[in-house]
């Protein structure tokens, strides 16, 4: 398969938009995707056999792949290319705000940027979750910042995994892992993770 024109946000411009401004934001859209299905017509295309009822002892079984699976050579460039349109269709109704933070700062299926304000960060996020579930069934979760007040006024259940159940007043904050990096929440520093 063809793997399609590399629509990827360039790695170093989306770190560097990144540490910009004071308050920095990830997220990430949870699994991007299986989020876009495959034409009809396309599926002959990503046929597999295996065997039935995942039992080796059964006889092979013919499958086709109705969504996009990581590791599918044109995966990334379809999934970015609807992720983009989805934007510029919300554009209108939620802000170019939006639409940059996912035209300019998502990295495959993650968000990093960083914004003047609490206020802005957290209505950002807001309103970006709000833009990819109405206009791409999409779920923007796995937050994460460095402000405690922007941790704090978001939805406990879109917070990161291991920031969902933390007391940000006592607790020591976890690091954050994202495109080859490690986030210190508290130091808001980046190191390389190996």
């Amino acid at each position: 398969m063809l793997r399609g024109p590399d629509m990827t946000n360039n790695l170093v411009g989306v770190l560097m938009r990144f540490r910009k401004e004071l308050i920095g934001i990830m997220a990430d859209i949870q699994q991007m995707f299986y989020s876009f299905t495959v034409n009809e017509e396309h599926r002959n295309f990503l046929r597999f056999l295996w065997y039935r009822d995942n039992d080796i002892d059964n006889e092979l079984t013919d499958y086709r792949m109705r969504v996009h699976a990581f590791g599918n050579s044109p995966s990334p460039a379809i999934a970015t290319f609807a992720l983009q349109k989805t934007a510029e269709i919300a554009e209108q109704t939620f802000g170019k705000d939006v639409k940059d933070l996912v035209c300019r700062n998502f990295y495959v299926d993650d968000a990093l940027t960083s914004v003047g304000s609490n206020s802005e960060a957290i209505d950002l996020l807001n309103r970006t979750k709000e833009a990819l579930k109405t206009f791409g069934n999409l779920r923007l979760h796995k937050f994460s910042s460095n402000s405690k007040e922007v941790r704090t006024k978001l939805d406990p259940e879109d917070l990161a995994e291991n920031l969902e159940n933390l007391n940000f007043e006592t607790d020591n904050l976890p690091l954050q892992r994202s495109l080859g990096l490690y986030w210190n929440l508290e130091s808001d520093t980046l190191a390389v993770f190996r």
